[in-house]
């Protein structure tokens, strides 16, 4: 697959199939991440893949609790039953790194980086994804982090699901770039 259709016509998934992601999918999706460049080449990523349900479902629960309690304009949204969080997804990647406040922003910036390169890999792979940004307020939650296996000197800077699809993605539209100035 070209990179161009990879880009132009990968899309937030947020409906998937029961079909579980193979070992050798993850395994493709994460080594793409790897690749992504790194501040100063420190290679600070570390992952964790969750495919158990329970777990998942915890973790999207978790997520709009936590939701309600810090972002008040938004808790009507949040007060459902239905999994708006990870979309029954069978699998969520935590893209995490070792706490550093020195090197916080730039972890960060990383770990965008390289999920970027994970999204297209798994777009190649007929896979679905979707960053689940909301996930990250449980951060401040040292008993959710426990049960979702983060190591307490690291931080969650990325989760996302990742699954089959249930339908085909599609192209979208995007403005043309929007150049503030161009100097020579």
């Amino acid at each position: 697959m070209e990179l161009n259709v990879c880009i132009k016509e990968r899309r937030s998934v947020r409906a998937y199939t029961d079909e579980p992601v193979s070992k050798e999918q993850m395994e493709a999706v994460l080594e793409a991440g790897v690749w992504a460049p790194t501040g100063m080449g420190r290679e600070p990523l570390r992952f964790i893949i969750i495919e158990n349900k329970e777990l998942i479902k915890y973790v999207s629960n978790n997520t709009k609790e936590a939701v309600k309690q810090m972002m008040p304009p938004l808790a009507e949204r949040f007060c459902t039953e239905a999994d708006i969080i990870c979309y029954n997804a069978p699998s969520l990647v935590l893209v995490c790194t070792e706490k550093d406040p020195q090197w916080a922003n730039v972890n960060l910036l990383d770990s965008v980086l390289a999920t970027q390169n994970m999204f297209l890999k798994a777009y190649e792979l007929g896979l679905g994804t979707c960053y689940m940004g909301f996930v990250q307020l449980l951060n401040s939650n040292p008993e959710a982090l426990r049960k979702m296996g983060v190591p307490e000197n690291c931080e969650l800077t990325v989760p996302f699901i990742v699954g089959h699809p249930k339908a085909k993605q599609g192209k979208g539209q995007r403005q043309k770039p929007n150049v503030l100035k161009w100097l020579k």
